[in-house]
């Protein structure tokens, strides 16, 4: 049984649920607009052809002066939490877990993210390299999600046109689509 290396970060963006639920789940957007500079995502299959709520994409990033290549599927839970399991490359069994909760900060309403990335650790070095693995990818998922909160606070962010938006809550064209 693997063990894993897991970290958990809490954003809050001032944004509507179903906005910040969209623009996460919306892979074409963050390719066309380069949302995450340090991540590369290719979107392989979306939509009708897997699931209305599902995609599956290849995501590469560097990690630990390491290159890592993975091929992830993406699932929507009944509650609207969005899953995606890397089922193939560096990370096969790690997964990257979004929940999008209502909250209001003062007078402004807006949207907490809890992003949860849970990564295999190699069976003999991994409990020598958790600490450090882990220190890096907090790193990473703070910086992703103040590049996902400047794309929906400052750039502006719309989900596509009511038309195109699918899975809950109307998650987005990508979906029809770490990181985060």
């Amino acid at each position: 049984m693997p063990r894993f290396a897991e970290v958990i970060h809490d954003e809050w963006i001032a944004a509507a649920e179903a906005r910040v639920r969209s623009q996460f789940a919306d892979l074409q957007h963050h390719i066309d607009t380069g949302v995450h500079p340090k991540l590369q995502f290719r979107i392989l299959a979306q939509g009708p052809r897997i699931g209305a709520d599902e995609a599956r994409y290849e995501q590469r990033v560097k990690l630990l002066g390491i290159t890592q290549r993975d091929v992830f599927e993406r699932r929507f839970t009944p509650d609207g939490q969005m899953v995606d399991t890397s089922v193939e490359g560096f990370n096969r069994g790690g997964s990257l877990s979004f929940r999008f909760t209502p909250e209001r900060r003062g007078a402004a309403e807006g949207t907490r993210v809890r992003i949860t990335v849970r990564l295999p650790l190699p069976p003999v070095v991994g409990a020598l390299i958790r600490p450090l693995l882990e220190a890096q990818v907090r790193k990473e998922v703070a910086a992703a999600a103040a590049e996902d909160k400047h794309d929906l606070e400052v750039r502006g962010y719309r989900p596509a046109a009511a038309g195109e938006a699918a899975g809950p809550a109307g998650a987005g064209r990508a979906t029809l689509g770490l990181a985060a």
